[in-house]
C-alpha cells in the first residue's frame, strides 16, 4: 500500500482485505487488472460501477471463470489487450520521456533468466524485470 501511495496513487484498495473490497463495491469506472495468475475476476467485476470496464492485460496461464451475473448486472464490459506493436509502443515511450515518467525495475543478468521465471510463477516480482544485456559479454 505504502508502494502505490509513493508512486502517486490518491487512493489504494488492497484486494485481499474484504472489508476494502466492500467498500469499494460499485464504484469505479475503469479496472486495469495487470494480474498474471488464476484469480477471481469476478471480485474485480463487483467493483464496477454501471457500464464500467474492467480490462484484463495480465496473461494467466488458465482460463478465468466470469459469471454472467457479474457483467449483466451492471452492464460492465470485460476486455483485454496485448502489448501492442512497436508504433504503441514508441508512442508509449515518447509520452513517457515527455512527461518524466520512469518505471521502478528489479535489472537482472541474462545468467538469471530461469530464477526469474520461476519467480514470476510464484508471484515473487514487486516491479519489473529488466535483462541487463551487458551481462552477455
Amino acid at each position: 500500500m505504502k508502494f502505490a501511495l509513493a508512486l502517486g496513487a490518491h487512493e489504494v484498495g488492497v484486494s485481499s482485505r474484504p472489508e476494502e473490497m466492500a467498500a469499494k463495491a460499485n464504484s469505479l469506472d475503469v479496472i486495469l487488472d495487470t494480474v498474471s495468475a488464476t484469480h477471481d475476476v469476478n471480485a474485480y467485476l463487483g467493483l464496477l460501477r454501471r457500464d464500467g470496464h474492467l480490462v484484463l492485460v495480465g496473461f494467466p496461464a488458465k482460463p478465468l471463470e466470469v459469471a454472467p451475473v457479474a457483467l449483466l448486472s451492471r452492464r460492465a464490459s470485460f476486455s483485454g489487450s496485448g502489448t501492442g506493436g512497436l508504433p504503441e509502443t514508441q508512442a508509449m515511450l515518447d509520452f513517457r520521456g515527455e512527461h518524466g515518467i520512469v518505471s521502478d525495475i528489479e535489472l537482472i543478468p541474462i545468467h538469471a533468466i530461469n530464477e526469474a521465471f520461476t519467480r514470476l510463477e510464484k508471484g515473487d516480482v514487486k516491479y519489473r524485470f529488466v535483462l541487463d544485456l551487458q551481462s552477455l559479454k
